[in-house]
C-alpha cells in the first residue's frame, strides 16, 4: 500500500472536450490563440499599470494583481489542455491532478477576494471621495492583497490535503479538460462526505463573504449615484464601476454555477468551466482597456514612448548598450590594503576548497555504481551548478582584491549579471526538483523507480536550465537598453541587477517590475513545490510507527533541507531588501554565492552515509592503484 495517497491507480484519463481528432486540432489552434492573447493582454495591463505614474492608484494596483491572477489561472489549466488535445495518451498522474486542483482552487479563491476588494475600493471612491486617499492607503491596499492570497491558499490547502487521503481504486476517467475537486469526488471509492462538506462550506464562506461585500458596496454605490443631480455626474460615477461590475458578473456567475451544479461532465458544465478559467482571463484585459479611458490613454502613452525610443535608437550611432561610460568601479569588501590581503587569502582558500569539494562529489557520483540513482543524479548537477556559480563571481573578486584599479567593463558587468542570475535560478529550480525527488522516495517508495524515471530526471534538469536561462535572458535584454551616464561606482564585489539600477540615468521601472516578477515567480513556484513536498514528507514520516524508521526516513532529507535553508534564506533576503551596499547586504550575497557552494559538498558528505562510503571505496581503490604501481 502506497503511503500518503492510498490509490491503487497512478494516473487519471482526462476526456477533454472532444474525441474527434479533427475537432481536437481546431480546438488546439483556438485555445492556443486564446492562451497567447491572454498572456499578452494581462502582461500588457501589468506593465502599463506599473510603468505609468497616472495609474499608480489603488484601483489599478488591484487591477495589476487581478491580471497576474488571470495569468496564473490560465497557465495552470490551458497548457495541460493543449498537451492533451495533441496527445494520444490523455493522462495525468494522481499527484499532478491534485496539484492542478490545488492551484485552480487557490487562484480562483484569491481572485474572488481581489474582486471583492476592488468593489470596496469603488465604494470608497464614490461614497467617500474626500477621504478616499486616507481610507485606501498604500498599507491597506497591500494588506488586502496579501490577505486575499493567504486566505485563497489556506482554503485550497485544507481541501487538497483532505483530498490526498482519498482512495481512487476503479474509475480513473475524468469527463473534463482539467482536474478540479468536484470532478475527483465521483472517482473515489472511499467516504467523501467530509471532503464534500468542507468543500461546500469553504465555497459558501467564499461566496457569502465576498458576495455580501460586493452587494453591500454596490448597494451603497447605486444609492450614492442616484443621489447625484446631474446626468453627466451620474454617468461619470457609473463609468468607474462598469468595468469591474462586468468582470464580477463574468467570473462569479460561471464559477459559482460550476462549483454548485452536480458533476456530470455535461456540455453545460464544461462551458461554465471554460468561461471562468479560460475566457474570463482573456476578456478582463479587454474590459479594462476598451471600457476605461485612463487605461486607453496610458496604453497610448506607452506606445508613443516605445515608438519614440525606437526612432531614437535608429538615429543614434550607439551599439547595443548606449552608455556614455565604458566601465564600472567595484568597491568590493574593504579599502584597507591589509584587510584586502587577508580577504584574498581567505577567498582563494574558499574557492579552491569549493572546486575540490564539488569536483569530488561529481567524480564519486559518476564513478560509483551505488550512487546511480535520481537523488545523486540531481546532486551531481547541483555540484556542477555550485562550481559554475562560484567561478562566475569569485575569480573577479580575487582579481579586484589584488588590483589597484578595481574596474569592470559595462559589457563584462552585464555578462556577469546574466550568469549570476541564470545560475541562481537554476540552483533554485534544482533544489525544488530535489525536494520532489525526496517526496516521491518517502511518500511513494514502491512506485519511486517508476515515477522518477531516467527520462523524467533528465527533463527536470534540462527544464531547470532552460527556465532559468530564459528568465535571465529576458531581464538582461531589458538591461541592455539602460543608459549609465554619471555614477559608475558599484558598492559591491560583483555585478548583480539590483546593484545596477541606481546607476542608470534612464527609466528603470520596467526593469524593476520584470525583476520583481521573475523573483516572485521563482520564489513562489519553487518554494511552493518545496513546501508542498516537505508537508507530505513530514506527514508520512510521523505516520511511521518505529523510531528507527522515522530517523532513517528523515536522514535522507536532512542534507537537502539544510542546503535549501542556507541558499533560499540568504538569496531571498538579498533580492528583496533595498540595494544600499550595506554590510548586511554584502554578507547575504557572500552567503549564497560563495559560502553555499562551499558547504553543499560538506553537507552531503558529512551527513550522508552512502556518499561517505562511496568516497571511502574510491580512496581505497586509488591507494590500491598507487601500491600496485609502486610494486611494478
Amino acid at each position: 500500500m502506497v503511503l500518503g495517497n492510498h490509490s491503487t491507480i497512478t494516473e487519471f484519463i482526462l476526456l477533454g472536450l472532444s474525441a474527434d481528432p479533427h475537432i481536437q486540432i481546431l480546438l488546439f489552434v483556438l485555445f492556443l490563440e486564446i492562451y497567447l492573447l491572454t498572456i499578452m493582454g494581462n502582461l500588457m495591463i501589468m506593465i502599463v499599470t506599473m510603468t505609468d505614474t497616472h495609474l499608480h492608484t489603488p484601483m489599478y494596483f488591484f487591477l495589476s494583481h487581478l491580471s497576474f491572477l488571470d495569468l496564473c489561472l490560465t497557465s495552470v489549466i490551458v497548457p495541460k489542455m493543449l498537451e492533451n488535445l495533441v496527445s494520444h495518451k490523455k493522462s495525468v498522474s494522481v499527484e499532478g491532478c491534485l496539484t492542478q486542483a490545488f492551484f485552480v482552487f487557490s487562484i480562483a479563491g484569491t481572485e474572488v477576494f481581489v474582486l471583492s476588494a476592488m468593489a470596496y475600493d469603488r465604494y470608497t471612491a464614490i461614497c467617500y471621495p474626500l477621504l478616499y486617499g486616507q481610507l485606501m492607503s498604500k498599507q491597506l491596499c497591500g494588506g488586502l492583497v496579501w490577505v486575499s492570497w493567504a486566505l485563497g491558499f489556506l482554503d485550497a490547502l485544507i481541501n487538497t490535503l483532505m483530498a490526498w487521503n482519498l482512495d481512487f481504486c476503479e474509475f480513473q476517467v475524468i469527463p473534463h479538460f482539467s482536474c478540479e475537486l468536484p470532478s475527483l469526488f465521483p472517482l473515489s471509492c472511499s467516504d467523501i462526505s467530509t471532503n464534500f462538506i468542507v468543500l461546500v462550506c469553504s465555497a459558501i464562506i467564499h461566496a457569502s463573504g465576498t458576495l455580501l461585500l460586493v452587494i453591500f458596496s454596490y448597494t451603497r454605490i447605486v444609492s450614492t449615484i442616484l443621489s447625484i443631480s446631474s446626468t453627466s455626474g451620474r454617468s461619470k460615477a457609473f463609468s468607474t464601476c462598469s468595468s469591474h461590475l462586468t468582470a464580477v458578473s463574468f467570473f462569479y456567475g460561471s464559477a459559482f454555477l460550476r462549483y454548485f451544479m452536480p458533476t456530470s461532465g455535461s456540455p453545460l458544465e464544461l462551458i461554465f468551466s471554460i468561461q471562468y478559467s479560460v475566457v474570463t482571463p482573456l476578456i478582463n484585459p479587454l474590459i479594462y482597456s476598451l471600457k476605461n479611458k485612463e487605461v486607453k490613454a496610458a496604453l497610448k502613452r506607452m506606445l508613443q514612448k516605445g515608438l519614440k525610443q525606437l526612432r531614437e535608437q535608429r538615429t543614434e550611432m550607439a551599439s547595443a548598450n548606449h552608455s556614455s561610460i565604458m566601465e564600472f568601479i567595484l568597491l568590493g569588501l574593504s579599502a584597507d590594503p591589509y584587510v584586502q590581503a587577508l580577504l584574498f587569502v581567505l577567498f582563494l582558500m574558499i574557492y579552491l576548497l569549493t572546486l575540490l569539494g564539488n569536483l569530488l562529489i561529481i567524480l564519486v557520483i559518476h564513478t560509483d555504481a551505488n550512487l546511480h540513482t535520481p537523488m545523486y543524479f540531481f546532486l551531481s548537477h547541483l555540484s556542477f551548478q555550485d562550481l559554475f556559480y562560484s567561478t562566475v563571481t569569485v575569480p573577479k573578486l580575487l582579481e579586484n582584491l589584488l588590483s589597484q584599479r578595481k574596474t569592470i567593463s559595462v559589457e563584462g558587468c552585464l555578462a556577469q549579471v546574466f550568469f549570476v542570475f541564470a545560475t541562481t535560478g537554476i540552483e533554485a529550480c534544482l533544489l525544488s526538483v530535489m525536494a520532489y525527488d525526496r517526496y516521491a522516495a518517502i511518500c511513494h517508495p514502491l512506485l519511486y523507480g517508476q515515477v522518477m524515471s531516467k527520462q523524467l530526471c533528465e527533463r527536470l534538469v534540462w527544464g531547470s536550465w532552460v527556465v532559468a536561462f530564459l528568465d535571465a535572458l529576458m531581464n538582461i535584454l531589458l538591461a541592455l537598453n539602460m543608459d549609465f551616464c554619471e555614477a559608475q561606482t558599484i558598492h559591491h564585489y560583483s555585478c548583480e541587477l539590483p546593484s545596477l539600477f541606481p546607476l542608470s540615468c534612464s527609466d528603470v521601472s520596467t526593469n524593476s517590475a520584470m525583476l520583481l516578477c521573475s523573483a516572485l515567480l521563482h520564489a513562489i513556484g519553487t518554494c511552493l513545490l518545496i513546501f508542498f513536498s516537505y508537508v507530505r514528507i513530514v506527514s508520512t514520516i510521523l505516520s511511521i510507527s518505529s523510531t528507527t524508521g522515522r530517523s532513517k526516513a528523515f536522514s535522507t532529507c536532512s542534507s537537502h533541507l539544510t542546503a535549501v535553508i542556507l541558499f533560499y534564506g540568504s538569496a531571498i533576503l538579498r533580492y528583496l531588501m533595498p540595494t544600499s551596499g550595506s554590510p548586511l547586504e554584502l554578507i547575504l550575497s557572500i552567503q549564497y554565492s560563495v559560502i553555499t557552494p562551499l558547504v553543499n559538498p560538506l553537507i552531503y558528505s558529512w551527513k550522508n552515509k552512502e556518499v561517505k562510503a562511496a568516497l571511502r571505496r574510491m580512496m581505497i581503490k586509488y591507494l590500491r592503484c598507487l601500491s600496485t604501481r609502486d610494486i611494478t
